[in-house]
């Protein structure tokens, strides 16, 4: 929120803003310039929704339950639609088009592109290390935060956003997953307790006319 509000009315966080962007622009070759428009157009939006979706209908396959689509889903879709919200009330342009080497026009702040791989990738290192131990657990998040960096770093190198914008779009996205992990785990607290608690009762054809259990004899 702080930042939001600096991009939009101060000036304290954005001097570095035109700095990066040069330094980008000066280094710019063509055997990374191909694969980082590769990333990009993976890595948008509309992409991780998708993989969203696909990833969410194998989870709620395997769960048996919707709940663990329906939150990754959820997830990503709330942070795409919180970050084209704030590119409207923030209304900022894009870098120079000089600058860019894929043309895009629309608003700015935050980087939708770093949002959508923040909370994506963050919410299926969340779903895969469930249950595993806090090491791997690490590791997957920290997998999970490196693939965004790229992501991010691409949205730079091609001039399609300031620094901030991509700062920006990775706390919004880490903001919902946050949200979005509080929700998987809640959920799969209740389907473990769901589970202990049918574990406990004791079926009424095993028990005998004393109490006693049977197996399949006489009691």
């Amino acid at each position: 929120t702080a930042l939001t509000h600096e991009v939009r009315v101060g000036p304290w966080v954005t001097p570095a803003d035109p700095v990066v962007l040069g330094w980008f622009a000066d280094h710019r070759s063509e055997w990374v310039t191909g694969p980082a428009i590769a990333i990009t157009d993976a890595g948008g939006p509309d992409g991780t929704v998708l993989i969203a979706v696909v990833l969410g209908a194998v989870w709620s396959r395997r769960a048996p339950s919707l709940v663990p689509g329906l939150i990754l889903v959820g997830t990503v879709g709330a942070a795409a639609l919180a970050s084209t919200v704030t590119k409207s009330i923030v209304g900022r342009s894009r870098p120079p088009i000089v600058s860019q080497v894929l043309l895009e026009t629309d608003h700015s702040f935050p980087s939708g592109h770093a949002t959508g791989a923040m909370v994506l990738f963050t919410m299926v290192a969340v779903i895969l290390g469930h249950g595993l131990p806090a090491a791997r657990r690490g590791l997957l998040l920290a997998g999970a935060f490196t693939v965004t960096v790229v992501v991010a770093v691409t949205r730079l190198y091609l001039g399609e956003h300031w620094l901030t914008d991509v700062i920006g779009g990775i706390l919004l996205g880490g903001l919902a997953a946050l949200i979005g992990s509080a929700l998987y785990g809640i959920w799969t607290r209740r389907a473990s307790d769901r589970v202990h608690s049918a574990s406990l009762v004791v079926p009424s054809h095993a028990v005998g006319p004393t109490g006693a259990t049977t197996t399949g004899r006489a009691a």
